[in-house]
């Protein structure tokens, strides 16, 4: 036992030491981390607002719609306007439509000889949990009468559910999603240190369950739910599934176990004051290391945009793994000359249908089955791209063409850098006056971007549209810049507190 004791100490103690540091060398990183999960959390636990039914018939016709109620609704409103009669031909026609908060919701089109036609009134029921909002009646204009409209409002301020506290308190959280990565970065590694010198090993192992619990937590439900899905605790540098997370915080927790049972076979190396001395200095240290990480750039950079990266390749997915889903779907054919039915199944690595039928003398009825036999690998880098601000054009293509090219990352303009934008807007003018390209990503919306860009006075490059958290893993500054050379490797990225002299882009650029 004392051996197994002896061998537990060192391997969690290390484990936790490596986990914090790396986490601490990227704080941003797993801020964004808990953000999401706070983020999750808060709309798991949102009050699960009624719906009101609305019900529309007229004549024979009948339709049935349900609104959700969202926490800003304070009004129903439904508005019924009917067009004008014009007479076509020989006949007379007016159209009818049905607007519910302002989207058209049902359309019926009259059509008749008469031009004393009359038409059955238009029954209009809301309910929101059975109990009547309003019942309305519709009566229509024939060719004789002036055209009517009509609106119906109802309070439904009453029927907003509020959140419990949980909602509010998580979304306070993300406020202070980075001060919590920190602190548990440094909780992570500290105890680690203080497990392997011994330091109040009772309270260290009480600790280490409290963590081992708490991120066990975390990955349980991000693997029952399928919500944030990449949270191993060694971040980018060693990625894990929830399900392979969990389960290492299992294993983890049996070693702790171990720890617990065995403490009496744990001896301090230094007395208790020297080790709060030396756990106060190595404090000091991994909390300025993580300062400087948080304020430049971390030292070891894990992301899949770090500096040497062939982006292009690394969009391509590695060899030897499969570059798409295998797939068999089955289809379900009718004889035309009979009742009789057979299943074709096409398999998409054969890229075939078997079995082999006379299509002729088969029609197609229907897809009963799709099978998912082996998922296609994922590249390492998957959402690079450089959309127009519609989202309907991507210019990744155009990107690739110049060999040399200064890319600048924006990922939310509303928290933009302003300062280092003043000196990003002074190294693209003499970088295209010098003949190369500069792009800018970012993931705000375009009406965003265009007040930024009027309010800044930008008019040295325009800005293409990305994806949100692709952007965050390009770079940890908000703005950040990158030189691109040989058409798609990144040769060097600087943050926006540490941005660089013109002089040095062209150094870095040969």
């Amino acid at each position: 036992m004392k051996y197994l004791v002896h061998f537990s100490r060192v391997l969690i103690g290390l484990v936790f030491i490596l986990s914090g540091l790396i986490k601490l060398n990227d704080p941003t990183g797993f801020s964004y981390k808990l953000d999401e999960y706070f983020t999750v959390f808060a709309a798991d636990l949102e009050a699960k607002q009624d719906s009101v039914q609305t019900n529309l018939t007229l004549d024979d016709q009948s339709i049935s719609l349900s609104t959700a109620i969202r926490k800003t609704d304070s009004i129903y409103q439904l508005t019924i306007v009917q067009s004008p009669w014009q007479q076509i031909d020989s006949s007379l026609t007016s159209e009818i439509n049905v607007f519910l908060n302002g989207n058209s919701v049902f359309t019926h089109t009259f059509t008749t000889k008469d031009s004393n036609f009359k038409a059955s009134d238009l029954m209009c029921t809301a309910t929101v949990s059975g109990k009547t909002l309003g019942k309305e009646a519709f009566t229509f204009a024939n060719a004789h009468n002036s055209i009517s409209a009509k609106s119906f409002e109802s309070d439904i301020s009453g029927f907003v559910k509020e959140d419990n506290w949980a909602v509010g308190f998580f979304n306070w959280l993300r406020k202070y999603a980075l001060f919590m990565a920190i602190f548990v970065s440094w909780l992570e590694a500290i105890l680690g240190f203080a497990l392997l010198i011994g330091w109040q090993h009772k309270f260290t192992i009480w600790m280490l369950i409290l963590l081992t619990l708490f991120f066990g937590f975390l990955t349980l439900y991000s693997w029952i739910y399928d919500k944030v899905t990449d949270c191993g605790c060694f971040g980018d540098a060693l990625p894990l599934n929830p399900e392979e997370s969990f389960y290492k915080n299992a294993i983890i927790g049996l070693f702790i176990a171990v720890l617990w049972f065995g403490r009496k076979h744990i001896k301090p190396v230094f007395s208790n004051s020297f080790g709060v001395k030396v756990l106060t200095v190595l404090t000091l240290l991994m909390v300025g290391f993580s300062m400087y990480c948080k304020h430049y750039l971390p030292v070891v950079d894990y992301l899949h945009y770090s500096e040497g990266t062939d982006i292009r390749a690394g969009m391509q997915v590695k060899e030897g793994e499969r570059a798409s889903d295998h797939i068999q779907t089955t289809y379900l054919y009718k004889s035309k000359t009979s009742d009789e039915t057979v299943e074709v199944v096409y398999d998409s690595d054969k890229g075939s249908f078997e079995p082999k039928i006379d299509y002729s003398k088969w029609t197609y009825v229907d897809v009963i089955d799709e099978k998912l036999i082996e998922k296609g690998a994922t590249p390492d880098i998957h959402d690079f791209a450089f959309y127009n601000a519609d989202q309907d054009n991507n210019y990744i293509d155009d990107f690739w063409l110049q060999e040399k090219k200064l890319l600048l990352v924006v990922h939310d303009v509303k928290k933009a850098d302003l300062k280092a934008i003043k000196e990003v807007r002074e190294i693209a003018k003499q970088w295209k006056k010098d003949g190369h390209e500069f792009w800018a990503l970012t993931a705000s919306t375009k009406e965003e971007v265009e007040a930024f860009r009027h309010e800044q006075q930008i008019s040295e490059f325009d800005f293409y549209y990305g994806d949100n958290t692709n952007l965050k893993s390009i770079i940890r500054s908000n703005p950040g810049l990158l030189l691109i050379t040989d058409t798609s490797v990144v040769r060097k990225v600087w943050p926006s507190t540490r941005l660089p002299k013109y002089k040095k882009i062209l150094k870095k650029s040969e």
